[in-house]
């Protein structure tokens, strides 16, 4: 098992910013490591997906795990070589959060609602799929990391950006970011 460090914002801003290489050779142990390494760190981690560049690599790909909506079932993680949008539906406002950026999300974040995308799979095969809801945001994500796009330029109002903050009582709420300074005096 390698458990990649995860790289951070922003600390890391600059490794994030940075546009991914296409994957060339997909017949290499040095591929094949990376992708163990993407499926160990995510296994790890409490998130649905990640890209590659999270962990310092500015590589075209991305593991992920479908089916996050409530009534789905989860699937195997599949792993996704070069993907690209084909076709994407209307935007949606909806959640969002980043294993890069721990502790902030938003519910502001505008995303498509299904994506149609081709990729190839771990084995060279070509991906065509269609995914919607969570997934379809999901996905948008991971391809925005890609492209050296954080969910924090997405917004649309960043003081929509919330944290976990503990009351009194020790139960978890979410506390918007603006609102901090006025609860920590």
């Amino acid at each position: 098992m390698a458990v990649k460090q995860l790289v951070y914002y922003p600390q890391d801003e600059a490794k994030l910013r940075q546009l991914s290489k296409p994957v060339a050779n997909l017949k290499n142990r040095r591929l094949k490591r990376l992708i163990q390494d993407l499926k160990d760190t995510l296994e790890a981690q409490p998130g649905a997906a990640i890209a590659a560049p999270q962990i310092g690599e500015l590589k075209r790909l991305i593991v992920a795990k479908f089916g996050q909506d409530d009534d789905a079932d989860e699937e195997p993680m599949l792993t996704l070589i070069n993907p690209e949008i084909i076709e994407a539906g209307p935007l949606e406002t909806g959640f969002d959060g980043c294993l890069s950026i721990p502790d902030i999300y938003t519910w502001d974040t505008p995303r498509p609602s299904w994506i149609r995308f081709r990729a190839l799979g771990e084995d060279g095969g070509e991906i065509i799929r269609q995914v919607t809801g969570m997934d379809a945001r999901v996905l948008h994500h991971e391809i925005d990391h890609l492209d050296g796009i954080l969910f924090l330029d997405r917004l649309r109002d960043p003081d929509e950006l919330y944290t976990p903050v503990a009351d009194d009582d020790g139960n978890m709420k979410m506390i918007r970011l603006t609102d901090l300074p006025r609860i920590v005096r």
